[in-house]
């Protein structure tokens, strides 16, 4: 993924805004890129989508305020987090050159994400400017090396992230602490999650978070805290294990090509295969297969 440059700006988010609702796009709900601007660079245009930031590089300066003769300096410094809630254009402007990560959140997926919490954030979401914040750093961090790879590693695991960013973002948007449920979340029943895993282990399937909610009867935010507290695994987690075993077993054919089983496993490429597996076993799935020789 190349650097955004020559695009003004305010161009360069509504394209990037526009991907985030694309319904050709892989990565559906959200668009991820980098940015580099120059002094002078700001929003024009209030977007449809939710805007997140974070400065990548190095420390650069910019001006807010709510009219342009009163304007007040702050310095972005790397990692800092800055959110820009659908339907606003606040007056930001860059007074030295900028690096970003920019992110973008489809407002329809947002809307039905806070409608799944147990505990909904009241107010509105509002305009932050350098948050620090673990949590989004690592998640924007996460999301935008999926994105440098092409989105290879799993429709599931993109999706994951993305739902919790939007989540992280609910709170952090109203300044309000998330809900904590004291109570421990009780795990699939059993008839359930044997039809999920069922349905995982057809590794042709396109799965989405959706569908394997759909399929549990539970929303999307609850099918997760239930599969993992049945599972002890998140469902991509999961399904990388589920893949990664049938990869074993197949590697014991010597008459089975490295790119048929890779294909009849679920993984993009031969190549997919063999970074997933290597970081999994230690070997990659040559290495493995030879040490099962006698």
């Amino acid at each position: 993924m190349g650097v955004s440059v020559n695009k003004s700006f305010s161009l360069f988010l509504n394209h990037l805004s526009s991907q985030a609702t694309s319904r050709d796009a892989f990565a559906r709900g959200v668009a991820i890129e980098p940015y580099c601007g120059s002094r002078g660079d700001g929003p024009e245009t209030m977007l449809d989508n939710h805007i997140f930031t974070m400065c990548s590089k190095h420390s650069s300066r910019f001006e807010i305020g709510h009219r342009a003769n009163n304007m007040v300096s702050y310095t972005k410094a790397p990692g800092s987090i800055s959110l820009v809630p659908a339907g606003m254009c606040p007056l930001i402007r860059a007074e030295t050159e900028f690096d970003l990560v920019v992110c973008a959140l489809d407002s329809s997926l947002v809307r039905a994400l806070d409608s799944e919490l147990e505990h909904r954030p009241k107010d509105e979401l509002r305009l932050q400017v350098n948050l620090q914040d673990h949590a989004t750093r690592q998640l924007i961090t996460l999301l935008i090396a999926d994105a440098n790879e092409g989105y290879t590693t799993e429709r599931l695991y993109t999706e994951y992230l993305t739902q919790a960013l939007v989540v992280r973002m609910l709170y952090l948007g109203t300044s309000a602490k998330p809900q904590t449920n004291n109570r421990d979340t009780s795990g699939l029943p059993r008839h359930i999650l044997r039809r999920i895993i069922e349905r995982m282990r057809c590794f042709s399937c396109d799965l989405s978070l959706q569908a394997l909610a759909n399929e549990s009867g539970y929303s999307r935010v609850h099918f997760i805290r239930m599969f993992r507290a049945a599972t002890g695994y998140s469902p991509h987690n999961y399904l990388l294990n589920l893949r990664l075993e049938r990869a074993r077993e197949l590697l014991r054919n010597p008459s089975l090509s490295l790119i048929d089983i890779a294909l009849d496993c679920g993984f993009s490429s031969h190549s997919h295969m063999s970074r997933l597996f290597h970081k999994s076993v230690g070997v990659t799935p040559s290495a493995y297969r030879r040490s099962l020789r006698p």
